[in-house]
């Protein structure tokens, strides 16, 4: 059973800076105000500075001697880094998955599967990105190791800024339409319960280095 995540109120100001530079609202090299945050939330500065210094710690903000903190990049330099080990880790909970997933798990990877496809034919990329993380975390929290699956929620927080949603829309669509072939070849394995061609096809070829750069902003 996996371990259900308590949410703090840093934990809530972190998700709400989060979203910010997700949404664009915070770009590259933006000073963020903790006085502003905190107001906007009605809390107190003290979950905001834990929130900000937790997104220093992971990388997404900079810290400035008396200056406070600054969005920071993520580029594909970076971005090649955490595919290195975010890859292995996701091949590694499917390995561990196959064999705890139900019938009903897997007929919820063919539905999210099927849900993917109908966005991208309507051109829904948001939509499309939503159940493609819940496509991910569906077999991740069957894996049965509860670190593992705090490690790959962390490095998917890497992720928070849609910065692929930024191509061009033919570029988009075609990148979006392979991602799904790759998710329907993976949804094959699971129904095979093959835990080891699962491991090796979504480390080697679904978390490729070559589509860091789509992910870097």
């Amino acid at each position: 059973m996996s371990k259900e995540r308590y949410f703090s109120l840093k934990d809530h100001v972190y998700m709400h800076i989060a979203n910010l530079i997700n949404e664009g609202m915070l770009g590259e090299f933006e000073h963020i105000s903790e006085q502003s945050i905190a107001d906007a939330l009605s809390v107190s500065r003290t979950p905001v500075r834990e929130a900000l210094m937790q997104l220093a710690d992971e990388g997404y903000l900079e810290r400035l001697p008396r200056k406070g903190f600054i969005v920071r990049g993520f580029d594909e330099s970076a971005a090649r880094e955490v595919f290195e080990i975010l890859g292995p880790l996701d091949g590694r909970a499917a390995l561990l998955a196959a064999g705890r997933m139900s019938d009903n798990d897997v007929a919820q990877l063919g539905f999210l599967c099927n849900s993917m496809q109908l966005a991208i034919n309507s051109g829904l990329f948001d939509r499309y990105d939503d159940l493609q993380r819940e496509f991910h975390q569906t077999y991740v929290q069957k894996c049965g190791n509860s670190r593992l699956v705090d490690y790959i929620d962390d490095l998917n927080r890497f992720f928070m800024k849609r910065a692929y949603l930024q191509e061009k829309p033919d570029v988009l669509e075609a990148n979006a339409r392979k991602a799904n072939k790759e998710h329907a070849h993976i949804l094959a394995l699971f129904k095979k319960r093959d835990g080891i061609s699962l491991q090796s096809y979504i480390r080697d070829v679904h978390w490729s280095l070559d589509n860091a750069k789509y992910l870097s902003w």
